[in-house]
């Protein structure tokens, strides 16, 4: 398919030799033609260079850091490359079904007033595939995209949306320089309090789980979660939002529970706890033996 909108893919990459090509090929292989790549290697010390360098494709463009970078820094550095009137998201580890871009832009094509498109997708654990299936919801819908990650379904997955560069050239700000497990969080966050968003049938992407997967370090995704709260304590509109099913409250007492935080955040978690049972809570387990209550977290969490 041919078509005169650019979209601009964003991938960053720390050492991801053994997954490289297979997400460059899918890229390659889409039936939309009109994109561009852009490759950011974010320090990488193995072979990646040189693999995306093989591809001699030149729509593929690569930069690179001459530091390691927090994801939320090499994402920022990287979208100030796009020229694309979209905007697509790969992770190296990750890969898309043939169809997804052009299923994508034909849905845009349908309705104008579309911000951001996402789909389902596969999560691949070895050599077994099944299927992520997540609620689906259209419009204006910052609630339940927060109430998707805490399902542990994430509404926009990363590697399965795209979004306008118009929207997002609307926030103040890409992403959070300080983040890396959550800057998707926080990035579609942001975008969900205005940007209109479809979705496309199907199961456009493939998501891999193996050892070295960013999400499964647990405390460090909690201690950015808690980061993200405590930043919108004077944003009205962003912290009710937060404040959803309780979401923050749950937070800052997870933080407290997993990681080492300084008496002033104890403090400021105190004060910023709205519910009167998890202000209990909190109050509670600063008196109880605190590795008890880490284990029974684990074990029900």
């Amino acid at each position: 398919m041919k078509s005169n909108n650019l979209v601009s893919i964003i991938m960053t990459c720390y050492n991801g030799e053994y997954f490289l090509d297979k997400a460059v090929t899918s890229i390659i292989n889409q039936t939309y033609s009109n994109w561009e790549l852009i490759f950011y290697n974010n320090f990488s010390h193995d072979r990646s260079l040189e693999i995306i360098q093989n591809f001699q494709d030149p729509r593929i463009k690569y930069f690179t850091s001459d530091k390691l970078l927090k994801l939320g820094q090499a994402r920022k550095k990287a979208i100030e490359y796009c020229n694309g009137e979209y905007i697509c998201f790969l992770d190296v580890d990750d890969y898309w079904a043939d169809n997804k871009l052009e299923k994508q832009i034909l849905k845009f094509k349908e309705n104008k007033y579309i911000d951001l498109v996402y789909s389902n997708y596969y999560l691949l654990n070895k050599n077994t595939k099944t299927e992520k299936t997540k609620k689906l919801y259209k419009g204006i819908c910052p609630k339940e995209l927060l109430e998707s990650y805490i399902d542990g379904n994430p509404l926009t997955a990363w590697l399965t949306v795209m979004v306008k560069a118009k929207c997002i050239k609307k926030l103040e700000y890409t992403f959070d320089q300080n983040l890396h497990i959550a800057s998707d969080m926080d990035f579609f966050m942001r975008l969900s309090q205005y940007c209109v968003i479809d979705y496309v049938d199907g199961f456009m992407a493939y998501y891999r789980i193996h050892d070295a997967n960013e999400s499964k370090k647990k405390s460090d995704e909690i201690a950015e979660l808690a980061y993200i709260c405590n930043k919108y304590q004077e944003n009205k509109k962003i912290k009710n939002f937060l404040n959803y099913n309780n979401f923050s409250d749950k937070i800052f007492i997870k933080d407290f529970l997993l990681n080492q935080i300084s008496n002033d955040l104890i403090m400021r978690y105190k004060l910023s706890i709205t519910k009167p049972i998890y202000r209990f809570i909190f109050l509670l387990i600063q008196i109880l033996p605190k590795k008890i209550l880490q284990k029974l977290y684990r074990y029900n969490s």
